[in-house]
């Protein structure tokens, strides 16, 4: 499992500007750049619900903003990365993921859904025992409150399949 994947640990009052992060390891566990928001599930400003799947707790990755973890890996061996996203607005969002050598964009198809967004799956094979898993809004949206929703990231290792006779 990752250290504070769902999100639930806070940071600190004082590195809050309502709902805006400031500092770049105030977030527990985590690296941010840009601007992240931390985010309590439910009626939101301006009429917006959000719905977080695990925990009262989720991130907003706002206009090229990102959050990323060092995290200790087997080299070679297969992992399974899941994670729970949606889109916090009408406009096409997408959220890159990251865990060198590999990256990959996914565009995030729903939109306030009533169970906390779509669960994604992405597998990865690092090539050191230390990894940096990076997730970043590449968009750059006209409503800079909008962006990916983030919640529920976990990492399994996962064993490898055994021959067919």
């Amino acid at each position: 499992l990752l250290p504070n994947g769902n999100f639930e640990e806070a940071p600190s009052p004082s590195n809050l500007k309502k709902t805006v992060i400031i500092g770049r390891y105030s977030l527990p566990k985590w690296e941010i750049h840009g601007m992240v928001e931390y985010i309590s599930g439910g009626p939101q400003p301006g009429g917006m619900v959000f719905a977080v799947p695990h925990g009262t707790r989720a991130v907003r990755l706002g206009n090229e903003a990102s959050i990323s973890q060092l995290i200790s890996v087997k080299p070679g061996t297969l992992y399974s990365l899941t994670f729970s996203a949606s889109r916090t607005c009408a406009q096409d969002e997408i959220l890159r993921v990251s865990v060198p050598p590999l990256t990959g964009e996914l565009p995030l198809q729903t939109l306030y859904s009533s169970d906390g967004g779509d669960t994604y799956a992405w597998g990865f094979r690092p090539n050191s025992s230390i990894a940096r898993l990076t997730f970043h809004n590449p968009g750059i949206q006209e409503d800079p409150a909008c962006g990916p929703l983030l919640d529920a990231v976990a990492i399994k290792e996962l064993s490898p399949p055994l021959p067919t006779r």
